[in-house]
């Protein structure tokens, strides 16, 4: 790999219910003792870091990172992965963050500190590595473009909460906003019957309460989904929960944050590289914790697409 030469920030400042932008001079100078020169751009809007990024690496940048949560670190990686090769425009650019949101999921699930200067100093004195990213390819008519995500993709219960959170004001967005969304939507979700076909030719039907394709382990604000998911291992831990009454989700959401959910009878984990899912219900889907599109869709597990510096 050549040397890191151009350094580019991409910050969301209303990250972290707007704390990201509150502190970003403090941020700012932390940044600065790590790196002499670097240039830096505010998002306005949703998906522009995508159009930014995709910029920032045809001018050559060698090293993006991004200050925000898990949908900055989205809308990033589907910057970099434009095209049917699935590879950065820049191949030997690489991915930073600065964990600077209310979720950061990713960042939990690979034990990276949260600290901003100590994750300034993992992006800078730390070792390069190549992980894995999902896409999610729609198969519905009329269906939106491909997607890429980095953590867990998930349809079911979980795309109704992220959902419910969109229509949230930012200022309410905190740690327990998930699990206080969880407890919200429990009472009139119906598990969709949903059917699943692995690239194994596994076929999987049921109805089921959670269907997260993981690439990563945590997701939610902190509900570990999958202890055992890896981002570079080359394929999914599909994670299938079964329905069931809304008293015993409650007693048995404690498992997600133990670690523990994958040892129920009632959670079935299945590794796939690739996997299809319909459904006669309309069931919406959400990637990194954003919300978007419905089933049926594809599921492609796209190996060592990504290179990080965390």
């Amino acid at each position: 790999m050549t040397s890191v030469s151009r350094v580019h920030l991409v910050v969301n400042p209303i990250s972290a219910r707007g704390r990201t932008g509150h502190r970003w001079e403090t941020i700012r100078d932390l940044v600065k003792q790590y790196y002499r020169e670097f240039k830096f751009v505010f998002t306005e809007h949703p998906k522009q870091a995508t159009d930014i990024v995709r910029e920032l690496l045809r001018d050559g940048f060698d090293l993006i990172i991004g200050v925000g949560g898990d949908g900055t670190l989205n809308e990033i990686a589907n910057g970099f992965l434009e095209g049917s090769e699935h590879r950065p425009i820049n191949i030997d650019a690489s991915l930073g963050m600065i964990p600077s949101g209310t979720g950061s999921d990713f960042v939990r699930g690979m034990k990276i500190p949260r600290d901003l200067r100590t994750s300034i100093e993992r992006i800078k004195l730390g070792r390069q590595h190549s992980i894995d990213a999902g896409r999610i390819e729609y198969l519905g008519s009329g269906s939106p473009d491909p997607r890429y995500f980095v953590n867990v993709a998930d349809f079911g219960i979980g795309a109704e909460v992220v959902r419910l959170l969109a229509d949230t004001p930012i200022r309410k967005r905190g740690g327990w906003a998930y699990y206080s969304g969880l407890l919200s939507t429990i009472r009139t979700f119906s598990s969709p019957e949903i059917r699943v076909e692995t690239d194994e030719g596994e076929v999987i039907e049921g109805r089921f309460l959670i269907g997260a394709v993981a690439n990563g382990s945590v997701f939610g604000g902190g509900m570990i989904i999958a202890p055992q998911a890896r981002p570079d291992d080359g394929c999914f831990d599909l994670v299938l929960v079964d329905h069931m009454k809304p008293l015993a989700i409650i007693h048995k959401s404690v498992s997600l944050y133990t670690g523990n959910i994958h040892k129920r009878r009632a959670v079935r984990v299945i590794r796939a590289r690739s996997l299809e899912v319909f459904s006669h219900d309309s069931v919406g889907l959400e990637f990194d914790g954003e919300p978007g599109g419905t089933l049926p869709a594809r599921f492609e597990c796209i190996p060592a697409c990504l290179n990080v510096r965390f």
